[in-house]
């Protein structure tokens, strides 16, 4: 099954277990078998999370509703304020890049993501990074924000919204050739995702954020042990198992992660 035929799937899938399983396939496609196009510019998803909203069957209260988020399979969507594409882009920080996987009206599904490979081999981790490392690139060919505005501390979508409608409604979704994938065949880890409130506990502790290519230094991601202690979870590991596959991912065995194994 393709990812779009899977992401069809959702349309008329009713279990909870079931629709989370589908969720991580996609997202464990996106980070393996997919690549990002537009402007010319290609980057590669390391870390994503699943968003998905569908009445009566999978109310995730943390989705947006924004209508790019329906039935616009394969293309990015610029986190607004609201539900509508019209409204304005989220502010300062906060403004990220989500990709589209619905390919229907009856449900929204988009994966946030947070961190990326760059074809130059670049790596940008945080979610705001990767939407302004993208938007720096292509800035390089468009000329329509002062260069000195990527030298600041802080990202908002003032200045950059210049360049998301070069970025929005047009497919940017594209199968990869494995050999030129500069993730790799790295292991895909799920988590729970990063910064939620607490008004649905159901869905905040979902495994919905995937990551690959490592927990070591070299990749720096948010909350790193906590994506180590569901790994570690997931594969029913205690005591010294857990030690010795702790150190292999992240390359050293935290107490509190190991403590936490043993209380859960």
């Amino acid at each position: 099954m393709n990812l779009k035929s899977m992401m069809q799937s959702l349309e008329t899938m009713t279990d909870k277990e079931k629709i989370v399983k589908v969720l991580q396939e996609s997202v464990k496609y996106l980070l393996t078998d997919y690549q990002l196009t537009v402007c010319g510019i290609t980057f590669y998803p390391l870390e994503a999370e699943c968003y998905l909203y569908r009445a009566g069957v999978f109310e995730d209260s943390y989705v947006h509703d924004n209508e790019l988020q329906c039935n616009h399979y394969g293309e990015f969507y610029v986190h607004r304020t609201v539900r509508t594409a019209e409204k304005k882009y989220k502010m300062d920080n906060r403004v990220c890049l989500g990709v589209c996987l619905s390919p229907s009206d009856s449900f929204y599904y988009s994966t946030l993501i947070r961190s990326a490979v760059f074809d130059d081999g670049e790596k940008v981790f945080g979610p705001n990074n990767v939407l302004t490392a993208l938007v720096r690139r292509i800035n390089e060919q468009t000329h329509l924000i002062a260069p000195a505005f990527f030298t600041s501390s802080r990202h908002g979508s003032f200045e950059m919204s210049k360049v998301f409608p070069l970025i929005e409604g047009c497919t940017i979704l594209f199968p990869i050739n494995s050999e030129v994938d500069p993730r790799g065949a790295s292991e895909v880890m799920f988590s729970s995702r990063v910064g939620l409130g607490d008004s649905n506990p159901y869905f905040r502790q979902l495994l919905l954020r995937a990551v690959t290519g490592g927990l070591g230094k070299e990749y720096a991601y948010k909350d790193k042990t906590t994506i180590l202690l569901n790994v570690l979870k997931s594969k029913q590991l205690k005591g010294e198992q857990a030690a010795v596959e702790a150190r292999r991912l992240f390359g050293s065995a935290p107490r509190k992660v190991l403590e936490a194994l043993e209380n859960s």
